[in-house]
């Protein structure tokens, strides 16, 4: 059945002077469904369009009845996107299961007609709906920007993999490096760098998103950087552009990049290891960058060639290098620290009788263990002779004294036991703490004192603010004196006579008896 759209459209048609052919070739390239030209040729010939054109064969519609009308109406006008299957799940609960109605009306399908042409005629009120607009960002110059997202897929056997993905922005040049795990700060400076390796030059700034390997926080457009990542760019002398949360205007053409490596890369392919992966990916990217850009009908390998390439900033040292390093090897002895033309560069004092490997790169001297693991870094020093030690190389303080105190604490714990401590860790440098207070611990071993006589020689001390060893001692050998004498006289005292029961029971019962 024609719909009185299509009359409408055949009348508008004849009206502008088409041909009934050029009509019907009209029609069918407008539309994939269109009538026969029989019937198009029945509507071309009317000289207007009909009133109601199905007024003969148009059906009573099955829910065009009360109470199913305003119900139907209510339900799709306050659930816009709901399926078409609910509500008529919606009505079966309301009606048919409370015992109302017998059955309803009509099936699904019938349903979903009713509800398109409520639809049509204006009963169902669409609310308007709240879209965000935003504007297209404009190209910046060669050599000025790259963008830079991260991506993950589940593939088969339990891998997931994640992928970086960094696009130059003028050229649309693509560049995608994967791994078995979550990058890193380390891990991801070391894929930047491999990728300005590729191009041959860098670029003077990097569009991130507020990923946690490059900003550690963000507090109304005040960025602050990762360690790591803010070294590499103080290294590479290059700047950040941080694109705002769900701002789709911000992050221009790297969001369609990740889709554009899950949907054309991973999608028909499948990978049981990560080796797989990275074998793979290399030789996609250059078929990727060789073929016709959709956003800007252009290849980007040819543009990069042609236009960007000239327009990158040189390339620097870095120690974010991914392949090898080449690496100087140096000698610590039983001081901790190497040595750099004639300059002394601390490093931790684990690393005494070992081997470590430097390298040179600007004014930074960056230093590595026997493994080839990064240390430390220190600024070269022109001056020679001089000797540069970071704050973390100082030796610790010694904690042996610890120990002491907490075994005297076990054994001769008391009142004044924590102040006693506390004036001897004051009044000793930290290098004789440690022995003053294992002496204090031999002398009460030794002498094995009570607790309590410990506890009057402690108090004492700290009434008197005696907190060195000989002080201590002097006072624990006049309390035990005191001690011993009171003992002494009270052994050379008069014995005193000592009388039986008995003798007492005798005088009890003389006393009774009287």
């Amino acid at each position: 059945m024609i719909q009185d759209k299509m009359i409408n459209e055949i009348q508008e048609l004849k009206l502008s002077g088409y041909t009934l052919k050029e009509t019907c070739d009209v029609l069918r390239s407008r539309r994939t469904k269109v009538p026969t030209q029989k019937t198009i040729s029945k509507y071309y010939s009317m000289d207007t369009t009909p009133d109601d054109n199905h007024v003969k064969v148009k059906k009573p519609m099955a829910f065009d009845v009360e109470p199913f009308s305003s119900a139907i109406a209510e339900i799709v006008s306050l659930n816009p996107k709901c399926c078409m299957s609910s509500v008529y799940d919606v009505l079966l609960a309301n009606y048919v299961d409370t015992g109302e109605f017998n059955a309803l009306p009509g099936n699904e399908q019938t349903l979903r007609n009713y509800i398109h042409h409520l639809r049509d005629i204006g009963k169902i009120v669409e609310r308007p709906e709240s879209r965000r607009t935003y504007d297209v960002m404009d190209v910046p110059p060669p050599g000025e920007k790259a963008q830079i997202d991260f991506g993950q897929l589940k593939c088969d056997d339990g891998l997931t993999v994640h992928f970086i993905c960094i696009v130059l922005w003028h050229s649309r040049l693509l560049g995608v490096y994967a791994q078995d795990h979550k990058f890193n700060s380390e891990e991801s400076c070391r894929a930047i760098h491999r990728f300005s390796s590729k191009c041959g030059g860098r670029v003077k700034t990097l569009v991130i998103d507020q990923d946690s390997v490059f900003v550690s926080e963000e507090i109304y457009g005040e960025v602050f950087e990762t360690t790591m990542f803010k070294s590499f760019l103080e290294e590479q002398e290059m700047g950040i552009w941080v694109c705002t949360k769900a701002d789709p205007e911000s992050k221009g053409c790297v969001e369609n990049a990740v889709k554009y490596v899950k949907s054309n890369f991973f999608s028909a392919r499948r990978f049981s290891c990560i080796d797989d992966v990275l074998r793979a990916l290399p030789a996609w990217t250059d078929r990727a960058n060789s073929r016709i850009h959709q956003g800007t009908y252009q290849v980007p390998k040819e543009v990069f060639e042609r236009v960007e390439k000239t327009s990158l900033r040189p390339l620097l040292p870095s120690v974010f290098e991914a392949a090898p390093l080449f690496l100087t090897n140096a000698p610590v002895n039983s001081q901790p620290y190497m040595l750099y033309k004639s300059v002394k560069y601390s490093v931790p004092w684990d690393m005494c009788y070992a081997q470590v490997c430097y390298r040179v790169i600007g004014d930074k001297l960056h230093i590595y263990d026997d493994k080839r693991r990064y240390v430390c870094t220190h600024d070269v020093c022109q001056v020679k002779g001089s000797f540069k030690r970071l704050e973390e190389h100082r030796r610790e303080k010694a904690s042996d004294w610890l120990d002491t105190a907490e075994r005297m604490r076990e054994k001769w714990n008391c009142v004044d036991f924590q102040h006693f401590i506390n004036g001897f860790k004051k009044e000793n440098p930290d290098r004789h703490l440690g022995k003053q207070l294992a002496a204090v611990e031999r002398l009460l071993n030794e002498r094995n004192p009570s607790r309590h006589l410990v506890a009057q020689v402690m108090s004492a001390c700290c009434r008197d603010l005696r907190y060195k060893y000989t002080q201590f001692k002097a006072v624990f050998e006049l309390y035990g004196e005191h001690v011993g004498g009171v003992a002494d006289s009270g052994m050379n005292a008069v014995d005193v006579d000592v009388r039986g029961m008995d003798l007492y029971q005798k005088a009890f019962d003389e006393r009774c008896a009287s």
